[in-house]
């Protein structure tokens, strides 16, 4: 009886739900896709952040605790100061999902502004099997809440 049970549930229980993963130790390149957000649009000099179209490369660690990520555009207004914060960076996940970000060669931006939480991350398959979607959005501040300015980021990266 018990392995009639059995093999009716593994005959009807659907098999875990296909997820795109990027490999670990394995760099792939991609396209960001642009995106500008205002955190108050009726606010003069309100806080801003955008992300611009161009090449992203991504690297995870084997443990999956880290990547490596680039950017080629990014720029965070807090109301008074522009950031430009392109290039490279480590996600650093403290769950699957989210951690902080560090924005590399920013040594003279606050720290509030070079390592912002990150969160919503998500890898989903493309449109086609070697394409994986990665998702997040970053939370950037400056220590008040009129600076705050959460920007949703998507990269589609080819995996072959």
């Amino acid at each position: 009886m018990r392995r009639l049970l059995l093999t009716i549930a593994v005959a009807v229980l659907p098999l875990g739900a296909a997820q795109a993963q990027i490999p670990g130790k394995q760099l792939v390149s991609g396209q960001v896709r642009p995106m500008l957000t205002q955190s108050n649009p009726n606010i003069a000099n309100g806080a801003w952040c955008f992300v611009g179209r161009g090449l992203s490369m991504l690297e995870a660690s084997a443990d999956g605790s880290q990547a490596v990520i680039s950017f080629p555009e990014m720029i965070y207004f807090d109301g008074t100061h522009y950031y430009q914060l392109n290039g490279q960076t480590h996600l650093n996940f403290a769950t699957p999902t989210s951690g902080h970000i560090k924005f590399k060669y920013t040594t003279e931006y606050p720290t509030a502004v070079t390592n912002p939480a990150f969160s919503n991350y998500t890898e989903a398959a493309g449109e086609t099997a070697n394409l994986t979607v990665v998702n997040f959005s970053i939370s950037f501040t400056n220590g008040t809440n009129p600076s705050n300015c959460i920007l949703p980021v998507t990269i589609k990266y080819e995996t072959e």
